[in-house]
């Protein structure tokens, strides 16, 4: 009676419970974030980050390569701060991680808005735990035109 006790309790203990397993598949967004649909970054912001972005990355990259089916390919249902923190690292090319994080933060910001997500009223933040709360949610609407 007891080896059946304890097999219920080890049963019990190792598996995990549906949301457990859930969490388990998913690629980094906790389940109780934000989303980019509710409005994550301000108008103002997104302008401020298109300025740095034609600036600064239109050198190497074109908006076409971080919109459409390649910005959700690589970022649907990943956090805000998978996006920052990668840009962060990474850019500009020849000092990446040189800029304030706030700039970082309005180049995400205008990335949302080119993949016609909506903004808010309160700007994307800079920080990583509030970034890590915001799960990128890429709609099927066709990216902006120009």
């Amino acid at each position: 009676m007891q080896r059946l006790s304890l097999f219920s309790v080890l049963a019990i203990l190792l598996v995990p419970t549906p949301s457990q397993a859930q969490d388990s598949t998913s690629k980094s967004a906790p389940s109780s974030a934000l989303t980019t649909l509710s409005g994550v970054y301000t108008e103002q912001q997104a302008s401020r980050g298109e300025s740095i972005y034609t600036g600064l990355c239109l050198y190497c990259h074109d908006e076409w390569d971080h919109t459409g089916a390649a910005f959700k390919q690589n970022w649907d249902t990943r956090t805000a701060f998978d996006l920052f923190e990668t840009i962060r690292t990474t850019m500009p090319n020849d000092d990446p991680g040189r800029l304030p994080r706030e700039d970082y933060a309005s180049i995400v910001a205008y990335l949302l808005k080119v993949n016609k997500m909506p903004s808010g009223r309160k700007p994307l933040p800079s920080d990583v735990a509030a970034l890590k709360q915001i799960v990128i949610a890429v709609s099927d609407a066709p990216a902006k035109q120009r």
